[in-house]
C-alpha cells in the first residue's frame, strides 16, 4: 500500500474540483499499483536489449572491431557516415574502460551507453519489484531534455557527414 499526506491549503482532486484541505496532515492509502502484462513484457525487453547489448560491449575485444564491421546502410550507400556510426566501437572502448577511445569514435556513444545502463536497471527493477517504473522512464525519455539531446545529436551526425563529405578531417573516420 502507498500513502499519501496532504496538508493545510487547498487540494485539488482528480475530478479537477478544490477543496480545503483540513489542519494537519491527512493520509489516503490505496491498492500499491502492480505491473500488468504488458508491462512486465515492456520491461522484460529493455531489460533483455540493453542487457545483451552490454554484455557485448564488455565481452567483445576492440582489436575485432579495428575497423568495423560496417553493419549501417546509410554509410553503405553513401559512404557517409550516420550520427549512430560508431556506437559499436565506442561502446566496446567504453566497455573496456577507455573513455576517450569511446567520445573520439563518437561523442554521443557513452552518452547513449549510460542512458541503456540506466534503462536497463530501471526495467530490472520493474521486472523484480513488480511495480509500474517503465512510465516513469518513458516520462523522461520523452522530456524536452531528451528529445534536444536528440536534436544535438542529429546535429552532430550531419556536421561529421559534411566533415567526412568535404574531406576536412576534423572527425575521426569511421568507415
Amino acid at each position: 500500500m502507498t500513502s499519501r499526506s496532504i496538508y493545510a491549503g487547498r487540494v485539488t482532486t482528480g475530478e479537477g474540483t478544490t477543496e480545503r484541505a483540513a489542519t494537519g496532515p491527512i493520509t489516503t492509502s490505496g491498492p500499491r499499483s502492480e505491473l500488468d502484462a504488458g508491462g512486465r513484457l515492456t520491461a522484460a525487453a529493455i531489460a533483455g536489449a540493453g542487457l545483451t547489448a552490454i554484455t557485448v560491449a564488455v565481452t567483445l575485444a576492440p582489436s575485432t572491431l579495428a575497423r568495423g564491421p560496417e553493419l549501417c546502410p546509410f554509410a553503405r550507400m553513401t559512404g557517409l557516415p550516420c550520427p549512430a556510426c560508431g556506437f559499436t566501437r565506442s561502446w566496446v572502448a567504453m566497455g573496456h574502460g577507455d573513455v576517450a577511445g569511446a567520445f573520439a569514435v563518437n561523442a554521443f556513444g557513452p552518452v547513449f551507453m549510460l542512458v541503456a545502463v540506466i534503462a536497463t536497471a530501471v526495467a530490472l527493477w520493474a521486472l523484480l519489484t513488480g511495480r509500474p517504473v517503465t512510465e516513469r522512464l518513458r516520462r523522461v525519455m520523452t522530456s524536452p531534455v531528451a528529445l534536444a539531446v536528440l536534436v544535438v545529436w542529429f546535429g552532430y551526425g550531419i556536421v561529421r557527414a559534411v566533415d567526412a563529405a568535404a574531406g576536412w578531417g576534423v572527425f575521426p573516420t569511421i568507415i
